[in-house]
């Protein structure tokens, strides 16, 4: 046994048995005998281990002191409430009650409530008030709902690892103002962020501390609210950040890692907050993420390895991209250089490691570059994606997860067709095959590599143009980490159907010049100030992208924000792909490009809608 318990077991064992003959003495009026307490000592052992026994039952004793909190307090209630029970009962087959006062396992039930809870609560008390850092904290100010904002205080007092100082905090609701949560002022409502810069110009004026950032507790926080706090922390120079979503899975871990919040989550619609319990599937499997050193895909492997799997296989064709992804994620990973069109190193990778799951997230996106190389575009995003299906059969992989896009939904470019065959592809592979196959898509993902998003903030930080290639360009817009937390999410969903289209709902599409305006006001620069010129739109480029076919018939899954799709439409001879394929190894270009064309009846060719 620990030496910790047995120490805290005599602790509570002498505790109740002076409780006992304390709350006796008291009843009879200070008038305890030797004799009466020789007489009774018995009674207090079996009060004493009944109650012991009942906490062990309880798990009083795998909790530490210093932690102590409102649950320990309740089982400790429930045992002394059940002990005096078994005691009173004991008195009565012995004595019938007689000659025992009716109140004594009342006050017996209070002394040994104080006498067992006291001590934990003044020895928290007294390591939270003389706990020292080794480091000098960081000030902050925390904004979120109460319940999420007491947690992270109490986490702060509690932890030596804890880098923070609470000095101020943004509630959820404006009734709490002047109200304070472990002696920490609320200063300020999300509704109403006025306060903060009263409180901040006293902090100065006094020389009090200065907060250097704010940290977002609660993921539920309204649109606005955010871009008001995201708007106060750039005018004042602080940094903004929240804690993460879905690595709460392994909380203990991350109690103080915080992501920043970027530009793109302030120009987001609200992000959705999904339920980490659809994804505990993914602890301690193999993981295989091609693509890994792109936007979604470093995500995917940055979401999945805080779910702690077995080990992540992380495969990209480019060095520095690989490089810098390697850094972040060091313990059970392999990080692997190689193209995905290297059907005989990807075969060696699958048959090494035996992933348990693959997202394929590696392809060639930029419309504009694909159009000029039709080819190399089919070999990337088709060819490969077949091979890397027929090997996910071959070596039985569990779990085979494709990214698409919504321009695969009536392509007007070569990426949309591309993607749009493969589709049709996984969905044929499907059948009466072991390897589950569950297809992806969503529209643009803000901040992702040649996002507009990066291209807008670089010309308004060089004060213009902004350049839009159409007045009334209207996309779907996500955030890289709501993408891939649903894609994670859709790939974890029970009981669907082999080869079905998990659809992301990105709500409204945004107009693309009312995206540009909002940068330009939430970069403290004016309309006046920057220039918006009209480029037209580009060769394969839609005004409206969709989500989905009009003959496609869409369902709700259990999870908001996911539909489902079943339908096989448009389906080739699986000889017209084995025909392209040969004609993709050949090089031959303008017969690929024509059977492509055939297979694809959807494929509006460099048609703008």
């Amino acid at each position: 046994m620990n030496k910790k318990i047995l120490l805290t077991l005599i602790h509570d064992f002498l505790i109740l048995c002076i409780s006992f003959f304390l709350a006796l003495w008291i009843r009879l009026d200070f008038g305890l005998t030797y004799n009466l307490m020789t007489s009774l000592w018995i009674f207090s052992i079996f009060f004493s281990l009944s109650n012991i026994l009942i906490l062990k039952y309880f798990g009083l004793y795998l909790g530490i002191w210093r932690y102590a909190s409102i649950n320990e307090i309740i089982s400790i209630i429930k045992s002394l409430f059940i002990s005096t029970l078994l005691l009173i009962a004991l008195l009565f087959l012995i004595f019938r009650l007689e000659n025992v006062p009716r109140s004594f396992p009342i006050l017996l039930f209070i002394v040994s409530l104080f006498g067992i809870t006291a001590p934990r609560i003044f020895y928290r008390t007294l390591k939270d008030k003389f706990t020292k850092r080794n480091f000098p904290s960081v000030p902050i100010y925390l904004a979120g709902n109460i319940e999420s904002v007491e947690n992270f205080i109490r986490l702060t007092k509690t932890q030596k690892s804890s880098p923070y100082e609470v000095i101020g905090i943004i509630a959820d609701n404006s009734e709490s103002i002047q109200s304070r949560i472990h002696n920490v002022p609320i200063i300020a409502s999300l509704q109403n962020i006025n306060g903060l810069e009263l409180h901040l110009k006293k902090n100065l004026e006094k020389k009090l501390s200065i907060p250097q950032r704010i940290i977002v507790t609660d993921h539920s926080i309204k649109q606005n609210d955010l871009e008001a706090l995201y708007i106060f922390s750039k005018r004042n120079g602080l940094a903004i950040g929240e804690l993460p979503r879905l690595s709460k899975l392994n909380s203990s871990d991350n109690s103080f890692h915080t992501t920043p919040i970027v530009i793109e989550d302030v120009l987001g619609r609200k992000q959705k907050v999904q339920n980490p319990i659809f994804l505990k599937d993914i602890c301690n499997k193999i993981i295989l993420v091609t693509g890994a050193g792109g936007s979604i895909g470093s995500e995917l492997c940055n979401q999945i390895y805080s779910l702690k799997p077995k080990l992540l296989i992380m495969f990209e064709q480019n060095e520095f991209n690989l490089y810098k992804v390697s850094q972040v994620f060091k313990e059970n990973t392999v990080s692997i250089l190689g193209d995905i069109k290297d059907t005989d190193k990807v075969e060696k990778v699958i048959k090494d490691y035996k992933p348990d799951i693959i997202y394929h997230a590696a392809a060639l996106k930029h419309i504009t570059f694909v159009e000029t190389d039709p080819l190399e575009a089919l070999r990337t995003n088709f060819w490969a994606t077949v091979k890397l299906c027929e090997l996910s059969k071959l070596y039985k992989i569990n779990k085979f997860v494709f990214i698409s896009t919504d321009k695969a939904v009536n392509p007007t470019n070569i990426m949309g067709a591309s993607k749009r065959l493969c589709e049709k592809y996984i969905q044929r592979s499907s059948k009466n095959s072991s390897t589950f196959f569950s297809i992806v898509r969503f529209g643009n993902v803000l901040g992702s590599t040649g996002s507009v998003v990066p291209l807008f903030e670089a010309q308004i930080r060089k004060g213009g143009p902004i350049t839009i290639t159409h007045p009334d360009v209207k996309r779907y817009f996500m955030t890289i980490r709501e993408a891939v937390e649903l894609v994670l999410t859709a790939s974890q969903l029970k009981n669907r159907i082999n080869g079905e289209i998990l659809i992301l709902e990105m709500g409204k599409p945004v107009l693309i010049r009312d995206l540009a305006n909002k940068m330009i006001f939430l970069l403290g620069k004016s309309k006046n100030q920057i220039v918006v010129s009209f480029t037209g739109l580009r060769k394969g480029e839609k005004l409206n992208e969709e989500l989905f076919f009009k003959e496609e018939k869409t369902n709700k899954t259990e999870i908001e924000g996911i539909l489902s799709t079943q339908d096989n439409l448009f389906q080739s001879e699986i000889k017209d792909y084995n025909k392209l394929i040969l004609h993709i190894q050949k090089n031959n270009i303008s017969e690929a490009l024509n059977l492509f064309k055939t297979m694809l009846p959807e494929y509006r060719l460099n048609e703008k809608t």
